[in-house]
């Protein structure tokens, strides 16, 4: 991929390896030439759907790979989910992108799905002076004769599309080795890298509690990246989660937000709902983790935190399945959620619960699940029929009162 950061022009070309089982792609740019198996394909669009005729019958299951060329100035799109758009931000000076729930097809032919893991490798050519970071490791960087320089990235673990990160612009990247031999790669726009340097100086002491909670860090490289943007959002983007400049004050005090991205890594990132209406398995593990964190570094404890909120929760969205205009919802599907897993652990034990977050991420790595996968787990280790606290919790509107 070769971007002009002043015009926002992308020349690309994508090499997809699928099954012919599977849907090839959504995708809003303009197409200039496809291949599969290196055989031109015809193919048509239907509106944002893209819809290839291979030149002979593939069979079901079989493998192929797909090499589209492409070419435009990608814009963000609006979702029902969430009120931003989302997809690739032009910022005049670079870009980065935002694509959960459904923006990967801004930038890229993906089908938008959270079920539809790849591994991926990102070539990004960028004028000398620009820094062009993404997902998973650095594993080349090659100037050319002409002023630009091509940054190559590996990310190796199975990635839903929604948590690939491309981003370029000013950037200060530093690496410094961290516990159990994980790289710490954070990208800090310049004007903010002193500050956000000790906003994130706690992120080993996160990585190593974690790991006690949930089981080894699921990945080999972890970081953040921060843009001068302000829009009040953070987004768990597998090995380098992306903060905006709100979240950077030059203070540990608030990094509650700092450690909910880094446990998406075990909870959304490695371990992946099979569709969007599983979200709370995301956002209400996480908002668990962020209140383990905090008690962690000597704040309320979770007993405390849980017992609150718990007391003033209003929404009546169901988090199993909150539905696309609420799949956010910050009442339902963070809280209520977390309160469903507080409610498992006061049921169950410290031990058994613990014991079921980490037979789950280590069972489920790199996998997509469903909610019961979950209660399947938690059955097998508790030795017990969870599914009515489940579903009490998930799935019915009244609020249940926590286990005493």
């Amino acid at each position: 991929m070769t971007v002009d950061p002043k015009t926002n022009q992308v020349e690309a070309t994508a090499i997809i390896s699928a099954t012919a089982t599977q849907d090839l792609a959504r995708f809003d740019l303009d197409l200039t030439g496809l291949e599969i198996d290196r055989v031109d394909a015809p193919f048509t669009r239907d509106g944002r759907e893209l819809i290839i005729t291979p030149a002979h019958p593939i069979s079901t299951g079989s493998s192929f790979t797909t090499t589209v060329a492409y070419h435009g100035s990608p814009e963000p799109r609006g979702t029902k989910a969430l009120p931003i758009a989302v997809g690739w931000i032009a910022t005049g000076d670079g870009s980065y992108v935002l694509n959960e729930p459904e923006g990967a097809s801004t930038w890229y032919p993906a089908n938008d799905h959270p079920s539809d893991k790849a591994t991926y490798t990102f070539h990004i050519t960028v004028p000398e002076g620009v820094t062009a970071v993404a997902n998973g490791d650095l594993v080349g960087k090659t100037p050319h004769g002409d002023g630009t320089t091509t940054w190559v990235y590996d990310a190796r673990a199975p990635m839903a599309s929604y948590l690939t990160q491309l981003a370029i612009g000013d950037y200060q990247v530093t690496t410094e080795p961290g516990p159990d031999g994980i790289t710490i790669r954070n990208a800090f726009a310049s004007s903010l890298a002193a500050d956000a340097a000790i906003d994130f100086s706690r992120t080993p002491e996160m990585l190593q509690f974690f790991a006690t909670e949930f089981g080894p860090y699921p990945f080999d490289v972890y970081g953040a990246l921060v843009i001068t943007d302000r829009t009040q959002f953070a987004l768990e983007t597998q090995t380098l989660s992306i903060f905006d400049a709100s979240h950077v004050d030059g203070s540990v005090a608030n990094d509650g937000v700092v450690a909910h991205e880094l446990a998406h890594q075990w909870f959304g990132d490695s371990v992946t709902p099979s569709s969007w209406k599983d979200i709370w398995l995301n956002e209400g593990f996480a908002t668990y983790a962020q209140w383990l964190w905090q008690e962690h570094v000597g704040g309320s404890s979770v007993a405390t935190m849980a017992t609150q909120i718990h007391e003033d929760l209003k929404s009546a969205v169901l988090p199993g399945d909150p539905g696309v205009e609420h799949l956010f919802d910050v009442g339902a599907v963070y809280l209520r959620g977390a309160l469903a897993l507080q409610a498992l652990r006061l049921t169950v034990g410290d031990e058994k619960f613990f014991t079921t977050l980490r037979t789950y991420t280590s069972r489920f790595a790199d996998r997509n699940v469903t909610t019961d996968d979950f209660i399947g787990v938690a059955n097998e280790i508790s030795g017990r029929d969870l599914g009515g606290l489940f579903d009490s919790w998930l799935y019915r509107e009244a609020l249940p009162a926590l286990p005493s």
